[in-house]
């Protein structure tokens, strides 16, 4: 009885040595490669939720419109109503929802040439943006889709997904975003953030984040919750 017990435990012994390194295998390679440091700040700044270029207003956003040396049609902040809106000068309310920055100014351009201004040129900016989206993936309690108000932190994000799992890795929390001028991944230290070294990113609807994970505390998470029913199997042979 002895005996039988002895080896069963040099069996499963041998089981898990195999097991965490066939898991280790499995693990991914290299880590993406993204900006860290000052560098990560930068690749996400950005002077207004336009700069993201394919963003679609909606009731609600907040808008900065400038008619070149017409100082009449020119508005620091105009609010989309609720019909999806916007007043302006000699052309009544103009439709804002669906479209983009560019594609509004691109009606009031055409709305005002000839008739009103001579060649006008406008340039929209979305100050504040009401409602877009914001993905959390990865090691986090809630992974999926989020609706955000206006900018986020990326500690509030990890809120939203109930916060990262034990197995998380958090000094690799990678923020994806995509602008016009092509895409940014920048890595940050949630640790050192949490710390007060490190300042709390400004996040934008679109972006998306993506919690590392820590593959030695999943492995031995996994261990362990196959290790008793191991236990039994080789105790019966």
């Amino acid at each position: 009885m002895f005996a039988e017990a002895f080896w069963g435990a040099v069996r499963l012994r041998l089981y898990l040595s195999t097991a965490l390194l066939l898991l280790a295998a499995c693990a991914p390679g290299p880590r993406p490669q993204a900006a860290t440091g000052s560098s990560a700040y930068a690749s996400l700044e950005t002077t207004s939720v336009a700069n993201t270029g394919g963003y679609r207003l909606s009731s609600g956003d907040e808008l900065s419109i400038n008619v070149y040396y017409e100082p009449e049609l020119s508005f620091a902040r105009v609010v989309v109503d609720s019909g999806g809106k916007i007043p302006f000068p000699y052309l009544g309310y103009v439709t804002a929802e669906g479209k983009t920055a560019e594609e509004l100014a691109s009606t009031i351009t055409a709305g005002l040439s000839g008739r009103y201004v001579v060649d006008p040129q406008v340039s929209i900016s979305v100050l504040q943006a009401a409602s877009q989206k914001l993905v959390v993936e990865g090691e986090v309690q809630k992974p999926g889709s989020f609706a955000l108000k206006g900018r986020s932190s990326l500690l509030e994000a990890l809120a939203l997904a109930g916060g990262p799992q034990r197995t998380a890795r958090l000094d690799e929390v990678i923020v994806f975003r995509h602008r016009a001028d092509g895409d940014y991944a920048a890595r940050f230290d949630v640790a050192r953030i949490r710390a007060g070294i490190d300042r709390d990113p400004v996040l934008e609807g679109g972006d998306t984040v993506v919690v590392g994970i820590n593959h030695a505390s999943r492995m031995y998470r996994d261990i362990l919750q196959v290790a008793p029913l191991l236990t039994l199997v080789f105790l019966r042979l």
